[in-house]
């Protein structure tokens, strides 16, 4: 049996001031692409959490939902929601917009957020495991064999081409791990068709 978004429940400490979430037909449903880790860390309170890898399998109860809500899509900035808010919509899913600065931007207008346990973010792992390459090939290089200085070369040209393109390899491929997706059990049933 898989859980839909409306099924979602979420942990955390509530904020004062929130209530049940008792959707209208006109209250933007928030999606939240970032990881699993992410959102348990701090979110919007009745946001639903689809990874950006993860979010083809809910192409369909997506489009359900926006015929009822206009979705709002979000991240921590809004690179991830951009590329999410593309996928959708070239699959027919025209209610929906980028929330503008994503978590970080409604963290610093002062909205209120639920909070939990803290993780490390996407972007954090991603300089995490740059930074020990850079550090390794370093060190390899002086004391193993020079050829080994190509490693942080070729970790500071990744970083540059993120920089400017604002697309990130590792971190596409950092999102694809089981600790930065949804758990199975949570995903409706794979169709065939596309993916991320």
């Amino acid at each position: 049996m898989s859980t839909t978004l409306l099924d979602q429940q979420h942990t955390g400490e509530k904020v004062p001031g929130t209530q049940q979430f008792e959707l209208s037909s006109k209250e933007p449903i928030y999606i939240d692409v970032r990881t699993p880790q992410e959102f348990e860390s701090v979110h919007i309170a009745g946001a639903r959490n689809i990874p950006l890898p993860d979010i083809h399998h809910y192409v369909d109860e997506l489009k359900t939902l926006s015929q009822e809500h206009p979705l709002r899509l979000m991240c921590r900035t809004q690179n991830r929601g951009k590329i999410a808010y593309e996928y959708l919509t070239n699959h027919g899913i025209t209610n929906c917009q980028i929330l503008e600065g994503g978590i970080t931007g409604w963290i610093a207008q002062g909205k209120p957020v639920i909070k939990g346990q803290q993780g490390i973010s996407l972007e954090g792992q991603v300089r995490a495991i740059a930074g020990g390459l850079i550090l390794l090939g370093v060190v390899l290089g002086f004391t193993v064999h020079s050829g080994f200085f190509v490693l942080p070369a070729l970790i500071g040209v990744g970083l540059l081409h993120a920089g400017l393109t604002d697309s990130c390899l590792m971190g596409m491929l950092l999102s694809k791990l089981p600790m930065n997706r949804i758990e199975n059990s949570r995903q409706p049933q794979e169709k065939k068709g596309d993916s991320l």
